[in-house]
């Protein structure tokens, strides 16, 4: 017990227990704390006074309870109903073999309850014995009284200080966390040394560890530090989420039991099951920052351990050990914010790149390729339209691979791709100009690498293409021109033919199938003919 513990306070407990003797003229005298479960002799005085122990903490006797469940100072006077320890002493045995007359001593026992003079919680009891004349007195029981109230002053002021002094701790181990998180790198090793810098013999406790969210797998609880119990060293290791710290950490709940490992759930790691079977009164509490759950706290004494009880039954010591919690939590909040930083500067660096590419890189690889097939148009030597139809492929796929890379794209049906989009456009244009054996000069214009067409789009085009390279007169090969154009708003065919002679007016017959096309979907067409040149405009929105 701490204050028995407390020189100070066990050498002024003595002389309330030699002054009680004194005044009331007793050879025995005592003081007995009760503090958790069983009670505890702080001072024993007198020459009788192992019998008198035996007598104050035997459960049989009962004298004890008597005195602490009275109201006032409490009076046994039947010495003979006492216990035979007591009535037959080791002096007795040798007085009677001497063949004098035994000096049991007489006059009964008298006691009174040690209260705490701040909230009146019971705290002991004093009690005198063995009075050398007579019994005992009014005045005596008033005595008994007075030193007893002393003896509960005496114990508040050890609590008070030892209350300052844990807070005094207290506010040094915090200091001692602030300064452990501004320095380490890493706020788990910082944990790690808190835990095992004094923290847990700061609670009083046997053990002591900190469980963290896994990252990849949020739900799932990562045991980072322990203390105590052989723990020291245990590795990170991962916890059941159905387990209580994984309740604690998916709810925020927090637990506290006399018996923790009795409670269903409990579930602690394979690696260290044995030796957390030993635990009775504990808690865990959640690292909170926020709305945000990172960890879970755990506190834990072995079983019976009455320091253990009186640790939850303070509200004060809880408080003290959430205030850790809080602690801890902005160690690992530290923690996920830095985690969440270098992944935002990794995304910035990749958005960086990625305009880039897509800025300037990507867009003239990709004008440089339907400026090719626009030229493939033009070619009339078969190895020179090879040449240039494999450069196209081979830009193609260039395209097609940096955009991956950078926008780490799998479906290429939502990535906007200009090659992929024109692609079909030109093979059905090529295919097209080639029905009407014609080498058009091809000319790509406007917003090419921002717009995708739907396949539906894409075979309207291909068809206008064909209805007006049929429409116009073309004197040669190579003398028609076909310009696709991409604006804001709409799609622009135009059909031009150079054809150096007066050309025949079109007629509306002719037009109808063109012109159909377009009104379906929402489009026109436009005809101005001169004396030697033929010029089809078809619009279409996009």
């Amino acid at each position: 017990m701490t204050l028995i513990a407390n020189e100070r306070v066990r050498g002024s407990l003595e002389r309330i227990a030699e002054s009680a003797a004194a005044l009331t003229g007793a050879a025995y005298s005592g003081i007995v704390l009760v503090d958790g479960e069983s009670p505890e002799l702080a001072v024993s005085h007198g020459p009788h006074h192992s019998t008198y122990d035996s007598l104050l903490l035997g459960a049989e006797s009962g004298v004890l309870r008597q005195v602490l469940g009275s109201d006032g100072p409490t009076h046994v006077t039947d010495v003979h109903g006492l216990p035979v320890p007591l009535q037959r002493s080791r002096e007795s045995r040798k007085a009677e073999r001497a063949g004098s007359t035994p000096s049991t001593p007489t006059g009964g026992l008298l006691g009174d309850r040690i209260l705490s003079p701040e909230c009146g919680e019971l705290c002991g009891a004093l009690v005198v014995a063995a009075k050398r004349s007579g019994t005992f007195t009014a005045e005596d029981a008033c005595a008994v009284t007075v030193l007893a109230d002393a003896a509960g002053a005496t114990i508040e002021q050890a609590r008070i200080a030892a209350r300052e002094r844990r807070r005094q701790q207290w506010l040094s181990t915090s200091a001692t966390v602030t300064s452990l998180l501004l320095k380490h790198v890493d706020p788990k090793e910082a944990l790690r040394e808190i835990l095992r810098g004094g923290f847990r013999e700061l609670c009083g406790a046997d053990v002591s560890a900190v469980m963290c969210a896994d990252p990849v797998r949020p739900h799932v609880p990562l045991v980072i530090a322990a203390d105590g119990l052989g723990l020291d060293d245990i590795p990170v290791t991962e916890m059941s989420p159905d387990s209580l710290t994984g309740r604690v950490l998916r709810t925020g709940e927090e637990i506290i039991s006399s018996d923790l490992s009795a409670v269903e759930g409990y579930n602690p790691p394979p690696v260290c099951a044995k030796r957390l079977a030993a635990l009775g009164p504990g808690m865990l509490l959640p690292l909170q920052a926020g709305e945000r759950i990172l960890g879970v706290l755990q506190v834990g004494w072995r079983r019976g351990s009455p320091q253990g009880l009186s640790a939850l039954e303070q509200g004060e010591q809880v408080e003290l050990v959430r205030s850790f919690a809080r602690q801890a939590a902005l160690a690992l909040l530290r923690l996920h914010s830095e985690e969440d930083r270098d992944q935002l500067l990794v995304l910035r660096e990749r958005d960086r790149i990625a305009g880039e590419l897509s800025g300037g890189v990507i867009e003239r690889l990709s004008q440089s390729q339907l400026d090719l097939h626009s030229a493939l148009g033009l070619a009339r030597q078969p190895e020179v339209r090879s040449r240039l139809r494999s450069a196209v492929e081979r830009l193609e796929d260039t395209v097609r691979a940096m955009r991956e890379i950078v926008f780490q794209t799998q479906d290429e049906t939502t990535t906007d791709v200009p090659s992929t989009t024109w692609q079909p456009v030109l093979e059905e244009i090529d295919s097209a100009c080639s029905a009407a054996g014609l080498h058009p000069r091809l000319v790509l214009a406007g917003h090419l690498d921002r717009t995708t067409l739907t396949r539906w789009v894409r075979a309207e085009l291909a068809a206008a293409v064909r209805h007006s390279l049929a429409l116009t007169p073309h004197l040669s090969s190579t003398s028609v021109e076909v310009c696709i154009e991409v604006t804001v708003d709409d799609l622009l065919l135009t059909v031009s033919d150079q054809v150096g002679k007066p050309a025949a007016t079109i007629d509306a017959e002719r037009m109808a199938p063109l012109e159909q096309c377009a009104r379906e979907h929402g489009g026109r067409v436009s005809v101005s003919q001169t004396e030697n040149h033929t010029r089809i405009e078809w619009h279409l929105p996009t």
